[in-house]
């Protein structure tokens, strides 16, 4: 997809016609990714971009303030200096202002659109554990499955714990194995067998499917909706 640079609202002309086609061509390519239920890369594009201009409206006035003025002169009563506001930068400013004003509510817009999809994508989602699960879980693998097509990409996770000051998260990482054909006669359990004669690094692995009922993308949308699922069900 076309994508906007992180500096798209001050990369070369700061002219408010420009820069609103340049955003209003962006918004009908992203609208078309939404229309084939295409979320990603998006709807994170969308939700960085609206958070960036929220923030920079946020603090436009202290940015416009902390432009240096130029001195134009001494006022002898006050004992100060006289600064003068340049109207170019004045100009610059006003333009920035119309064009966030502009294409804020366009990005709010196409965020709630993604998530909308992104809960019904999600709505749509099951997850199981596939035979006993060990006690150690924080790595193993993740089947997930297409039901339309019987599908059954399998995947290899691992868990790492990020730790900040305020708390600790779980970030999860995969790494693509195969892809099977789920059948009656070869089940998860079948796969799970598979998986454990042929990869030796995990003698006794967790393994979980995931399986959606609704016919999307895979790498556009349920992939990366499923990790989330994933680690957000994590304790099953």
């Amino acid at each position: 997809m076309s994508t906007l640079k992180n500096n798209w609202l001050t990369e070369n002309h700061i002219d408010f016609e420009y820069k609103k086609y340049m955003v209003l061509g962006y918004m009908q390519d992203v609208k078309g990714h939404y229309d084939r239920s295409e979320l990603y890369p998006a709807l994170a594009e969308v939700i960085e971009h609206y958070k960036t201009l929220k923030q920079i409206k946020e603090n436009a006035n202290n940015i416009k303030n902390g432009f240096n003025k130029e001195v134009s002169g001494v006022d002898w009563e006050k004992m100060e200096l006289i600064h003068k506001q340049e109207s170019i930068q004045d100009a610059i400013f006003d333009e920035l202002e119309q064009i966030i004003d502009f294409s804020m509510p366009l990005f709010a817009e196409q965020v709630n659109t993604g998530k909308e999809i992104y809960d019904m994508v999600e709505h749509n989602l099951s997850i199981s554990p596939v035979g006993i699960t060990p006690l150690r879980k924080d790595e193993g693998y993740l089947i997930i499955n297409t039901t339309n097509h019987q599908e059954a990409y399998v995947y290899q996770y691992g868990f790492s714990v990020i730790k900040d000051v305020h708390e600790k998260a779980r970030k999860l990482y995969t790494e693509y194995v195969n892809t099977f054909t789920y059948t009656i006669t070869n089940t998860f359990e079948n796969i799970k067998h598979n998986l454990i004669s042929t990869r030796k690094d995990l003698p006794n692995p967790a393994v979980y499917v995931i399986r959606n009922n609704i016919e999307i993308p895979f790498h556009e949308t349920l992939l990366p909706v499923a990790k989330r699922f994933f680690i957000a069900k994590f304790n099953v």
